[in-house]
């Protein structure tokens, strides 16, 4: 394995900070429009919510 310095990925962390952007992962999926709980992806454009059923996420 690599070291970080000789790795061709070494110093993202550097450039990440550099562009001012977040390492955090976003969520799969938007909150459901009724009750608000996220809920999981089941098409490209469509989500479950148990208590309410398929939507579509709108942006």
């Amino acid at each position: 394995m690599p070291e970080e310095g000789t790795s061709p990925s070494g110093g993202w962390e550097e450039v990440y900070g550099a562009m001012s952007v977040s390492t955090n992962a976003e969520g799969d999926a938007p909150t459901c429009p009724d009750c608000g709980e996220e809920c999981p992806r089941v098409r490209v454009d469509r989500y479950w919510c148990p208590d309410h059923g398929a939507f579509t996420a709108t942006g």
